[in-house]
């Protein structure tokens, strides 16, 4: 076979540079990337409706993991503690505020049923800009807004000028049309499992949910929870999360948990598609 050979004297140095950086680039992606097994138990969790008080947004940022964290959008530091997530190599996303049945007060960024359309896009693209690095998004409260499918046909359609946006019902409601309506158009999308701290700093109810949460995991195989930045959750996850590799539990983004999800579903397919 005939080769050619080019004296190194001759090569462009850029090209020089790239064969030299580009086997390092490669070992670095192997090393940092471990391979999740298809009978991997897998767990998410997201910590929402930070961005308004900075040291507890800090803390929350600082558990160990690869935590997914929301943002609510047009706080004081919701830019700055992102920022912060995202140079730690965490997951960011939109903590999308929506009308609840309790007619609660939604502050900057709220989506509800009055406005018209051209309002209600308008307001969801000032929130997506308004956090840098989202990756997806999921809604806060909703109880009320997630119910119909109209507003959330409004809201899936905004999302798809983003082609990469996943979405998570955090599911303040049974009755939400939420997932469906991303699903219609083609956006990746999960739904919430447990809510870790549904009643404020309780260290008890914490850990049950997240022996609830590792249970649930265990049965189905993946499982997200949804928590908040409260002073006894944190404290909680601090002293629970390095015991998750003891426990045989992998933690990873709610990106990569949609993806495994969607990998094994697809391996169980093609699986009964044989027989």
């Amino acid at each position: 076979m005939f080769r050619l050979r080019i004296p190194a004297s001759l090569l462009p140095a850029s090209f020089l540079l790239l064969l030299l950086v580009a086997p390092v680039a490669v070992v670095k992606a192997q090393q940092s990337e471990e391979a999740v097994h298809g009978d991997d138990i897998v767990i998410s969790i997201i910590i929402d409706d930070l961005g308004n008080q900075l040291a507890a947004g800090e803390r929350a940022v600082k558990l160990p993991g690869a935590l997914t964290y929301a943002f609510l959008p047009h706080l004081p530091h919701s830019p700055r503690l992102a920022e912060l997530a995202n140079g730690q190599h965490k997951e960011v996303m939109l903590h999308l505020p929506m009308e609840a049945d309790s007619g609660k007060l939604l502050g900057p960024g709220g989506l509800t049923q009055i406005m018209s359309e051209q309002q209600f896009k308008n307001e969801m693209r000032r929130s997506i800009n308004a956090v840098p690095h989202v990756r997806g998004f999921n809604n806060h409260m909703g109880s009320l807004l997630t119910k119909n499918p109209q507003r959330m046909a409004w809201v899936m359609q905004m999302a798809m000028f983003r082609d990469d946006l996943y979405f998570v019902d955090s599911r303040t409601t049974s009755d939400s049309v939420a997932l469906q309506e991303a699903e219609k158009r083609g956006i990746r999308g999960a739904k919430r499992d447990v809510f870790l701290d549904y009643e404020k700093d309780n260290e008890e109810i914490v850990r049950h949910q997240l022996k609830l949460l590792i249970e649930r995991a265990r049965k189905k195989g993946t499982a997200l929870a949804i928590g908040h930045p409260y002073r006894d959750t944190l404290k909680v996850l601090e002293a629970w999360l390095p015991t998750l590799k003891k426990q045989g539990v992998r933690l990873v983004s709610v990106s990569d948990l949609i993806s495994i999800r969607k990998a094994r579903s697809n391996e169980v397919w093609q699986l009964s598609s044989s027989h």
